[in-house]
C-alpha cells in the first residue's frame, strides 16, 4: 500500500511539473526560477510528511505541533511589526488557537485518515494554483486573494476528486466517508487558504515570513492543511471512520 501511494505522489508530481512547465513559459527568468524553487520545495515537504506518517506515525504529533507553533510565532511577529489593532490580533489569535488544537489532535488519528487528508489537501492546493495560472480569468475574491480564480478552483477540485476516490479505494474507505470527507477537506482547505490571505491583507504583507524557500512562511504553506486537519478531527468525533 505504501509503495502504491508513493507512486501516486510521483505521478501527481510529474503532472504538476508538466503544469509548471507550461505556466513558466509566461514568466520571466527570475519568476520562473522562483516557481521551480517553490515546486521542488513543495515536493520535498509532501515526501517528508508522507514519510513521517508512514514510518514514524507515533511522532507525527511533534510535526503538527511544530507547524502550529511556528505559525503562531509568525502571527505574533506580524503583530509586533505592523502594530495592528489589538482587537484584530485577539480575534485572529483566538481562531488560530482553536484550529491549532484541532490540528494537534488530528495528528493522533489513524494512519489512513492522515494519508487521505494529506493527499487530498496537497492535490487540491497544488492544482488550484496550476489550473489558475493556466486558465484563470474570473477572480473569486480579488480584494482578499487576487490570484484565486474560479477556473483554478474547478481545476483543483477535479484533481482532488480523482485523488480522493483513488486513495479512498486503496485505503478501503466507505463511499460515504470518501465523498463526504473528500469534498469537505477541499472546502476547509479553501477556507484555510482564503483566511490566511485575509490576514495578510489586513497586515499588509505578501507572506507571513521567509522561512520556506519559494513559499514564504509556514502559514503560507500549511494554512490549508491545518484547517482541513482540524475539520477531519471533528469529523472523526461524530462519524465512525477507519
Amino acid at each position: 500500500m505504501k509503495l502504491n501511494l508513493f507512486y501516486i505522489i510521483l505521478l501527481f508530481s510529474l503532472l504538476g511539473g508538466i503544469g509548471m512547465y507550461f505556466t513558466g513559459r509566461k514568466l520571466n527568468t527570475i519568476e520562473r526560477k522562483k516557481s521551480w524553487l517553490k515546486y521542488f520545495t513543495y515536493f520535498l515537504i509532501i515526501v517528508f510528511l508522507y514519510g513521517c506518517i508512514c514510518f514514524i506515525k507515533n511522532m507525527f504529533w511533534i510535526i503538527c505541533l511544530s507547524i502550529a507553533l511556528v505559525g503562531l510565532f509568525e502571527i505574533i511577529h506580524l503583530q509586533k511589526k505592523t502594530l495592528q489593532k489589538k482587537s484584530l490580533f485577539c480575534l485572529i489569535f483566538f481562531v488560530y488557537v482553536l484550529v491549532s488544537v484541532g490540528f494537534y489532535f488530528f495528528s493522533s488519528l489513524s494512519q489512513s485518515l492522515l494519508l487521505y487528508t494529506l493527499f487530498t489537501v496537497c492535490t487540491f492546493d497544488a492544482f488550484c494554483q496550476i489550473a489558475g495560472q493556466l486558465f484563470g480569468k474570473n477572480k473569486i475574491c480579488p480584494q482578499i486573494s487576487p490570484n484565486k480564480t474560479y477556473e483554478g478552483l474547478l481545476g483543483g477540485l477535479f484533481m482532488a476528486v480523482c485523488t480522493f476516490f483513488i486513495i479512498g479505494n486503496i485505503l478501503d474507505f466507505s463511499m460515504f466517508v470518501t465523498i463526504t470527507l473528500g469534498f469537505n477537506i477541499c472546502l476547509f482547505s479553501f477556507i484555510g487558504d482564503l483566511s490566511a490571505s485575509w490576514i495578510k491583507r489586513r497586515y499588509e504583507v505578501k507572506d507571513f515570513s521567509s522561512l520556506l524557500p519559494g513559499h514564504g512562511g509556514f502559514l503560507d504553506r500549511f494554512d490549508s492543511f491545518m484547517a482541513a486537519g482540524a475539520f477531519v478531527f471533528l469529523f472523526h468525533l461524530f462519524f465512525t471512520t477507519t
